[in-house]
């Protein structure tokens, strides 16, 4: 199955659902449509409320909040991405309320990373001893645990870098987990942010869990970083935030300092480049996974 999550700023590319809360899906038949019609289906659905995707045997499906469901934005939507991929069979319905927490909580499995970095949940009582670092993270969201490839990814490239006493920025940070990781990796600061509330609030749990005490956390989005600068930015975001921000990216790194993104597929790597080298940021390197892609950028 291939997992897609919300294509925004909040929660990095994040996809949550809440205790006991009320959902619609809708589900659309991809068969003999182009391979990346879930992309694109993806990224307009994102901005008008759907929060998790998962498009399995081309069967599309998108899940949103009862309360944030408009009909008619929803139809309107459809008929602009059947301009670009022609007629779309879907259906709507709603799906039986479900203590989601509980569910992925029941699920959750520790997550390990070269070795050397191990996520777990609070109640994982296992050996973290063989670890140089051990990550706790409450799984009230199903992105920023390390299961999904992108935060994965992100984390493999951190290990390749020297975060003793660097100024980090965790954009888009979802759970806190690459901030977090910064910190422990030796990070002098961590500045966090992301414009859901929801993630900011996970974020403050899971700062408070591992201990940090270098870390701070605040919502909004990533022009919240103009006028400030860091030695490492880590950005989990997805291909359109990356690119239409990469100014603000460049305008907060020191000179020498590292930006390592995700949240896009390796096709795409060409268009982050091109972005990324018109503001003054050099490719350094990058690492794939299922066609999933983190890539490190120097400037």
């Amino acid at each position: 199955m291939n997992i897609i999550f919300k294509a925004s700023v909040a929660c990095t590319t994040e996809a949550f659902f809440l205790q006991h809360m009320d959902y619609l899906e809708l589900h659309i038949d991809l068969q003999g449509k182009q391979a990346f019609a879930d992309d694109i289906i993806t990224a307009q659905l994102a901005d008008i409320g759907f929060e998790s995707f998962t498009c399995d045997d081309r069967q599309y499906k998108a899940y949103i909040q009862t309360a944030l469901f408009d009909k008619i934005l929803v139809e309107s939507t459809i008929k602009e991405i059947e301009i670009h991929l022609g007629t779309l069979p879907y259906s709507i319905k709603s799906i039986e309320t479900v203590n989601w927490n509980a569910q992925w909580e029941s699920q959750f499995e520790p997550v390990k990373v070269d070795s050397k970095i191990i996520i777990r949940a609070p109640f994982h009582l296992i050996d973290t001893a063989p670890f140089t670092y051990d990550i706790i993270i409450e799984p009230k969201m199903s992105f920023g645990t390390g299961h999904h490839e992108t935060t994965y990814l992100v984390l493999k490239n951190m290990l390749s870098l020297n975060f003793a006493n660097k100024r980090v920025a965790d954009c888009g940070c979802g759970t806190g987990v690459l901030g977090i990781a910064a910190s422990l990796m030796g990070a002098s600061e961590v500045f966090a942010f992301d414009y859901d509330p929801i993630c900011y609030e996970n974020t403050i749990e899971n700062i408070e869990k591992n201990a940090i005490t270098n870390m701070k956390a605040e919502t909004g989005v990533v022009s919240i970083i103009e006028g400030k600068e860091f030695d490492i930015l880590l950005a989990n975001i997805n291909r359109n935030i990356l690119v239409q921000n990469m100014h603000f990216f460049s305008q907060a790194l020191s000179n020498g300092g590292y930006l390592i993104v995700s949240g896009f597929y390796q096709k795409d790597m060409p268009i982050v480049e091109k972005q990324a080298l018109q503001n003054h940021l050099k490719f350094v390197s990058f690492n794939a996974k299922n066609n999933w892609v983190s890539v490190v950028f120097c400037k």
